[in-house]
């Protein structure tokens, strides 16, 4: 098995996981390339990892956030991703980086399932050209600086008007996103099971601009006016670009679907329950 190992910047790991992770695998007869970051914590290890080439397991030793910055470098999407947890919170890994023998033993094996999740394309036109280009695997956010006033978004959904947002901002988000900054600004929780795209209001002048779930072959503009030169997109909290007055912000489902490894013990359900204490009491304690 040809896999590839990315890793956390600055990742505190005493217990050495990531190096007894590779050399478990190498043992295991896979060959395994690392990032600069893993390679800071594998003794005498060179960076060979190269999202041109083709793997057929990519490993994200981190939390939720070094898997959304691997995605945003991947090219080939036929890699499994299997995210093992060195973080916080871990809301998309399949389990920690501890226990990463018993993991990859059944990974090995073949005992797995694989989950799939769309993604989103996102595409900046200004005038003629595209400014920018990303894929998301949570979300697409239009958001005003800290210190500007609302912008006006003219919002059209397959080039038929929706509305014009009044607001600090949009998100576009996947299932998959509608637990992160979605969930946060109002928006509903939508399992990564029923294919779909929600747009979320980020703090709307209209009340009755609510989030609104809609079918995944739909395509999302978003024309930029206001007479600032303060609002931003943001690509899954990872990637930045500075957007202008008259700049056209496209959002589709993109060709590419992303394949997470799950062992098939758990379930969307239970992890809503155990990560954002769902069915929990005072002190948290699952129910």
């Amino acid at each position: 098995m040809k896999i590839a190992i990315t890793a956390k910047a600055s990742l505190k790991d005493p217990d050495k996981i990531v190096r007894k992770a590779v050399q478990y695998l190498r043992k295991s007869g896979s060959s395994v390339d690392l990032c600069p970051n893993a390679c800071q914590l594998v003794v005498h290890e060179n960076p060979k990892l190269d999202f041109h080439n083709s793997y057929d397991l990519i490993i994200v030793f981190g939390g939720d956030g070094s898997l959304l910055r691997t995605v945003q470098l991947m090219r080939n999407f036929e890699a499994a991703i299997l995210p093992l947890n060195m973080g916080r919170l871990g809301f998309l890994s399949e389990g920690a980086g501890k226990n990463y023998k018993a993991i990859l033993s059944r990974v090995l094996k073949g005992k797995y399932e694989i989950d799939r999740r769309i993604l989103l394309r996102c595409s900046v036109m200004r005038g003629t050209r595209r400014a920018f280009s990303q894929r998301a695997l949570n979300e697409v956010t239009i958001a005003r600086d800290a210190l500007a006033r609302m912008v006006r978004l003219k919002t059209t959904v397959d080039d038929l008007r929706l509305t014009t947002y009044v607001a600090d901002g949009l998100i576009v988000a996947t299932p998959t996103g509608s637990t992160g900054y979605s969930l946060s600004a109002g928006g509903p929780v939508v399992s990564p099971h029923l294919d779909s795209i929600i747009l979320t209001p980020i703090a709307p002048h209209s009340f009755t601009q609510k989030p609104i779930v809609l079918p995944p072959g739909i395509r999302v503009k978003v024309h930029i006016s206001t007479s600032q030169d303060r609002v931003n997109l943001t690509v899954d909290g990872q990637t930045g670009f500075h957007l202008k007055d008259d700049d056209i912000v496209k959002v589709k489902r993109s060709s590419k679907v992303l394949k997470l490894v799950r062992m098939g013990g758990s379930t969307y359900f239970r992890t809503l329950r155990n990560k954002l204490l769902w069915g929990g009491d005072l002190v948290g304690r699952s129910s």
